[in-house]
């Protein structure tokens, strides 16, 4: 499958314009699934960036953005997402709590910033484009912003995920999230309800399953070396729940990190 268009991009915006108002609430559901199942595999990618460079692509209401720069040092750093709302609120609270970090509205497609970052990150991006030429412009775009031998961090959602073996109640009563379709196939549709609400309140957004060999091809070919890495639980959440209680995640997670270097 594939799908192109500034269309497509305008869709995921408005997804999470119309969400703001509901994306913190929906952070702090999903605390558990964070703090356990994704920040390990994040920030054990993401290395020593003490002093260096940092952006953040997609990075909706600067969320990890002002972690990067109070837990990990990372300086300048310079939040960027599509959604102008997601900025406002990461605005309000960088006036609120400053920390130095700059935030803008911006498409990751046709982004041209001057300054160069030794760490490009972006946990979520790489599933919301629709198709190879979107992706390929976000990667040239990343690879222009990284200084040599610099580091793209993401998380993308996982080629093998498999809707069957996947519990929603479990999921959702655990980590505050679930899905309910996941379409075989390069470019197949999944949809993703983070916060774990009712229905009445419930968030629906559409990733795209993209194939390793596909993403792989895009990233070599403009210059970066893919390396794909497997969740794991970090120590404290073992000994906080216990390992069986990550049993179901680990066995079918939705997601898997991905690193790509500048060569």
């Amino acid at each position: 499958m594939d799908h192109e268009g500034a269309a497509d991009r305008d869709r995921v915006r408005d997804q999470y314009d119309e969400a703001a108002a509901l994306f913190e609430e929906g952070m702090a559901r999903m605390a558990l699934y964070h703090r356990h199942c994704q920040d390990p595999v994040i920030f054990d990618a993401l290395g020593d960036v003490e002093g260096k460079a940092l952006l953040d692509l997609a990075c909706g209401n600067g969320f990890y953005t002002r972690r990067f720069r109070s837990e990990c040092g990372a300086d300048p750093v310079v939040g960027v997402d599509l959604a102008p709302m997601l900025i406002e609120q990461a605005q309000s609270i960088e006036s609120a709590e400053p920390l130095g970090i700059e935030y803008q509205v911006g498409d990751v497609t046709t982004l041209d910033l001057a300054r160069r970052f030794g760490v490009v990150t972006a946990i979520h991006l790489l599933h919301y484009l629709p198709g190879e030429q979107a992706i390929e412009a976000a990667l040239r775009k990343i690879f222009d912003a990284l200084e040599p031998k610099g580091r793209f961090v993401t998380m993308i959602a996982n080629p093998d995920f498999d809707l069957a073996r996947h519990d929603p109640e479990d999921s959702k009563e655990k980590f505050g999230y679930y899905f309910s379709a996941a379409e075989p196939g390069n470019g197949g549709i999944m949809a993703f309800h983070p916060g774990g609400f009712d229905k009445d309140r419930e968030m629906t957004f559409e990733l795209f399953r993209w194939e390793r060999g596909f993403i792989d091809g895009i990233a070599r070919r403009v210059g970066l070396e893919p390396e794909w890495r497997d969740p794991f639980i970090g120590a404290a959440g073992v000994a906080e729940h216990g390992a069986t209680f990550f049993a179901n995640y680990l066995a079918n997670p939705q997601s898997k990190l991905l690193l790509m270097t500048k060569s």
